[in-house]
């Protein structure tokens, strides 16, 4: 299998940093977060949008939700995901202006970026990186002038609800009790404060634990069985719909 990436993933609530050298592109692919992607070296990314052509970006962001297949190979580049029902997320959403894909002011994140590859040149600790692609979002998500409206209290309980049993199944209809809301009033609720339907959701939340056991060391079946998934081939499967790549194709350093 060809080599799609070669670097480290590291996540945290609400986000990941992928780093390190592009390989082979990925195929089309649609994912929950907010996509940031950074050269970290002197060369563009290109991004292909479906029935398009492929368009060259010195710095990029890619909506939630928007279909698109990615292409830097041999580059050096940073790419942060932002959950947009997050704080930074709801904020970043205002950057990308109801556009698939935006492009960003390169000039004006040099100082974070040049900190982000010294320590990833200087293999840091995850904790380090993660502090450098913080600053990135918070620079992005401040030039933000729309006001950032609150998530719902009740669907912010109910994600709480969710990340804490996620490891069992978890039915629509306990959730909304929880949150005192019928399952209709909820299942539209949620839809309109994360933009995503619930078990969609669900199965986000079990690709991000087993992204996480992942990018820890594990193997991928072991990484599977950690986010709930039957087998790795299931895993791999949803991985690819999600990201554009098999998890086993990327090299962790």
């Amino acid at each position: 299998m060809k080599t799609t990436g070669t670097g480290r993933i590291v996540l945290w609530r609400g986000g990941s940093l992928w780093i390190g050298r592009a390989g082979e592109p990925t195929d089309f692919h649609s994912h929950h977060a907010i996509q940031i992607t950074l050269p970290l070296s002197d060369g563009g990314v290109r991004f292909r949008r479906p029935n398009a052509n492929w368009s060259v970006y010195r710095a990029a962001i890619i909506a939630a939700h928007r279909p698109h297949a990615f292409e830097a190979r041999g580059e050096f580049v940073a790419m942060i995901f932002v959950e947009p029902e997050s704080r930074e997320g709801r904020a970043l959403h205002q950057l990308c202006q109801g556009e698939p894909i935006s492009s960003l002011a390169y000039e004006m994140l040099e100082l974070e970026l040049n900190a982000l590859a010294a320590s990833y040149n200087g293999v840091a600790r995850d904790s380090e990186l993660i502090t450098h692609a913080h600053s990135v979002t918070a620079k992005l998500a401040a030039m933000s002038t729309v006001p950032v409206l609150p998530l719902d209290k009740r669907i912010e309980q109910a994600l709480e609800l969710l990340r804490e049993r996620i490891a069992d199944a978890v039915p629509l209809a306990e959730i909304a009790d929880a949150t005192c809301l019928s399952p209709d009033r909820f299942r539209h609720l949620f839809i309109e404060q994360t933009g995503m339907r619930f078990r969609p959701y669900v199965l986000w939340l079990r690709i991000e634990i087993a992204l996480t056991a992942f990018a820890s060391g594990r193997n991928l079946t072991e990484a599977s069985h950690a986010g709930g998934f039957a087998d790795s081939a299931h895993f791999s499967r949803t991985f690819k719909r999600m990201f554009g790549i098999a998890p086993s194709s990327f090299e962790r350093e």
